[in-house]
């Protein structure tokens, strides 16, 4: 790699002295395009990024322009088939284009490699694009473009082929870029999605829409979503597997947005059965989004079992875990001598701020023996055990839990 950085380095230089010195700077239009280029094998693909800060067409320019992209191995003319440890200390190859031809000369080294590109463009393109129709301003960085891409007359008659035959370049030069092959749009077509305007397709590639995706769906019973359907599903990472887990669940053929809002919610297979496994079945997706946007899980529903409390059902659940109350609260009060409470009580009590340590404070001061109403009373009028040592510091030794509430609402405490 250091080799590499190295070189890269000598490269630039080089290439910055070329424009430098070589006339680029002067009346005299350029003939072609220079700069750098960089290159990985990777999984049978090379991956070429080219930079160039030579821009010639009249807009406001600075830095550099590069991009990257896989292309096939055998897309260039002049590297090996497939060879993720390629070494060369000096390499020459192609890329031909319809535009051009791009001319790389450098170095790899172990399947990495850097060096200088030109793009020299073909005479006789512009006419060919004129004959079809366009008749735009091809500078010589347009071209550059257009061969990076490769968008040339053979694209361009076979979109026509296939129905898309106004285009603007601007449109061509975008599906070509965005991966709308002539063999996706076919594929596509043969599954029923022929549209008039190629934007659904650029679209539909970019989400990640594939025929193979599509045809599962439609195996899966949903065979009448439209692009924009097919994108929202595949954008909210519905897959197949996960439609089928639903299906096994007994939710067949759910409506497109009940399918979307149940993914969306962390709703699957798994999460109903063991609901299901704990005696909570409900018979719509709905039920299950509810209970776990609100938090049920089957451990929640272990717990409050061995606490005492077997027999809840989706509404007791979401109501007890909606006030905070978790089973080692119920174990507390238990312990305290609040046994075979409802569940209201003890909700009441967890609002009200009746803690253990509020019980196990109040009951070590010696104030045994309270109900629960006396407890919720006490801790909403602030009866905490500094007012309690308070109240006695005053001499009034063995004041009730009545008696306190009325000391302190009759101003004892500022004293």
């Amino acid at each position: 790699m250091l080799h590499l950085i190295k070189y890269f380095a000598a490269v630039i230089v080089a290439f910055v002295m070329t424009l430098a010195g070589g006339g680029r700077i002067g009346a005299q239009a350029p003939t072609d395009v220079s700069g750098t280029w960089t290159a990985e094998f990777h999984n049978g693909k090379v991956f070429l990024q080219v930079r160039s800060s030579q821009r010639d067409d009249g807009r406001d320019w600075s830095g550099n322009w590069s991009i990257g992209q896989s292309l096939a191995a055998d897309e260039i003319q002049g590297l090996p088939a497939n060879d993720e440890h390629f070494t060369a200390q000096t390499v020459k190859f192609e890329l031909r284009r319809e535009a051009g031809t791009i001319a790389l000369d450098g170095a790899f080294r172990d399947g990495q490699g850097a060096g200088l590109f030109r793009f020299t463009p073909r005479a006789e393109y512009t006419a060919e694009m004129k004959a079809l129709g366009y008749s735009d301003d091809l500078d010589l960085w347009r071209r550059f473009q257009l061969a990076i891409h490769d968008v040339g007359p053979k694209y361009v008659k076979a979109l026509a082929a296939e129905g898309f035959s106004k285009l603007s370049l601007d449109e061509v030069q975008r599906a070509k870029t965005h991966g709308v092959s002539i063999e996706y749009i076919r594929d596509m077509k043969a599954l029923g999605y022929k549209t008039a305007a190629i934007d659904g397709l650029v679209r539909a590639h970019d989400h990640g829409v594939a025929p193979d995706y599509i045809k599962s769906l439609k195996a899966a019973g949903y065979s009448e979503l439209s692009l924009d359907d097919l994108v929202r599903v595949h954008d909210h990472g519905i897959s197949v597997g996960y439609i089928q887990e639903l299906d096994r669940a007994g939710f067949k053929k759910l409506a497109l947005e009940d399918l979307v809002r149940t993914h969306d919610h962390g709703v699957n297979a798994k999460f109903i059965d063991e609901l299901r496994g704990q005696g909570i079945t409900e018979t719509t997706v709905e039920g299950y989004i509810k209970l776990h946007d609100h938090g049920i899980h089957a451990d929640y529903i272990t717990s409050l079992k061995a606490a005492g409390y077997t027999k809840l059902d989706s509404a007791d659940l979401v109501r007890v875990h909606d006030h905070g109350v978790k089973a080692e609260f119920i174990r507390d009060l238990k312990a305290q001598g609040f046994k075979d409470l409802t569940l209201d009580e003890i909700i009441r009590l967890h609002d009200h701020g009746v803690t253990l340590d509020y019980i196990t404070d109040m009951k070590a001061l010696g104030i045994k023996d309270l109900t629960m109403d006396q407890l919720v009373r006490l801790r909403d009028q602030g009866i905490t055990p500094g007012f309690v040592n308070h109240v006695r510091a005053k001499g009034i030794k063995d004041a009730t839990a009545d008696e306190l509430v009325r000391l302190k609402n009759g101003g004892l405490w500022k004293q």
